[in-house]
């Protein structure tokens, strides 16, 4: 019989993104804290500027993201040839792959981790070689010695996603000049850095200036609030970013997108003002559920890993017939553990006290 599809199509776990939101407000949720988006929303601009732009989207959009590119560069202190712009990070991941990855080549893989990792891995052909975390830090030990003359690229997600922890910079620092001479690839997922206020956190943009096989990788969706439209960027040596050109498509991102992320640029006070909200929540709420005996471990990112133990499918369930909507840690790799983002202080006075109602009820 003819082989119609690609065998290693089969090695692939399609990723679960929950139910969409318009069918979980049916069900009657209504606060969504399961999927680390912005409390606030985009900034007023962004919306202005989606207006503006609505009655031109017959138009192909910039083939670069020329204006996009420029403005970030300014913000980063970089030249536009320095940055390539993705319909979201999970896009420049797999650029990432088509450009480098070959089938036989190993890339190391903190585990529990972003599922796309592996699977743009193993879609290239190329073999994961998991490392596995040290409870919720990345144990850059264990990554070195997984590293072969084999070895393709590794992975480090700092702030992690799910356990929400960062690799300190001195310990990076020390892993990249630990690689040697002909280092591999050193993709550094930077997509909760805007939550960061820990002083040993990661600068990928310093790092790719040091260091010519460091990628660092961010998106729009978290700090500016544009989830909905999909879009991130890359930040490496231009011969990098060279490299991800000429296996990206044309007119990857939408003009939407692309006008969106440079007004959401420009409103630094919507920025900060998110920023505020979730470092001003974030101990706030790990010390509230830590009372109600749910630790966490210290997050730098949007969202807390909360141990819940053999409590946790009850509670979750709890809390969704309050209406709020949580993501179940044993779906992203940390079994009886809830992964709550921070909401605005509203939103989690309501999930503590239906937290407590949850309690009562399956204690």
């Amino acid at each position: 019989m003819r082989q119609l599809w690609r065998r290693v199509v089969d090695k692939v776990v399609p990723y679960d993104a929950g139910k969409p939101l318009e069918q979980e407000l049916r069900a009657g949720a209504i606060i969504r804290l399961s999927a680390n988006e912005s409390p606030l929303g985009p900034s007023p601009k962004v919306v202005e500027a989606l207006r503006r732009e609505a009655a031109r989207v017959h138009l192909y959009p910039d083939g670069g993201a020329t204006e996009l590119r420029a403005a970030l560069g300014r913000r980063l202190g970089v030249g536009a040839e320095w940055l390539v712009v993705g319909n979201g990070a999970d896009e420049l991941l797999g650029l990432i792959a088509r450009a480098a990855f070959d089938p036989g080549d190993d890339v190391v893989i903190p585990e529990p981790g972003f599922e796309a990792y592996g699977t743009e891995t193993i879609l290239a052909g190329a073999n994961v070689v998991p490392s596995p975390l040290d409870g919720y830090e990345t144990d850059l030990d264990d990554v070195l010695r997984r590293v072969t003359p084999r070895t393709k690229a590794v992975f480090i997600c700092t702030p992690h996603n799910p356990a929400s922890t960062i690799v300190p910079r001195g310990q990076l620092e020390a892993f990249l000049d630990a690689l040697g001479g002909d280092p591999p690839l050193c993709i550094v997922d930077e997509a909760y850095r805007d939550f960061c206020d820990h002083p040993e956190t990661v600068d990928g943009v310093d790092l790719a200036r040091r260091h010519r096989t460091v990628i660092a990788l961010r998106t729009f969706s978290k700090i500016a609030g544009l989830a909905g439209l999909r879009i991130g960027y890359a930040i490496a040596r231009p011969e990098c970013i060279e490299m991800l050109n000429r296996v990206r498509a044309p007119y990857n991102v939408n003009r939407l997108a692309q006008v969106a992320a440079a007004a959401a640029l420009e409103d630094l006070a919507h920025l900060a003002e998110t920023r505020a909200v979730i470092l001003q929540e974030r101990p706030r709420l790990r010390a509230a559920l830590a009372e109600r005996g749910a630790p966490s471990p210290p997050s730098q990112a949007n969202f807390l890993l909360v141990k819940a133990g053999e409590r946790a499918s009850l509670l979750r369930a709890a809390l969704f017939t309050s209406g709020i909507i949580v993501r179940d840690g044993a779906a992203v790799g940390f079994p009886g553990h809830l992964r709550i983002s921070i909401g605005t202080r509203e939103h989690n006075d309501r999930l503590l006290a239906a937290w407590d109602r949850g309690q009562a009820l399956t204690s």
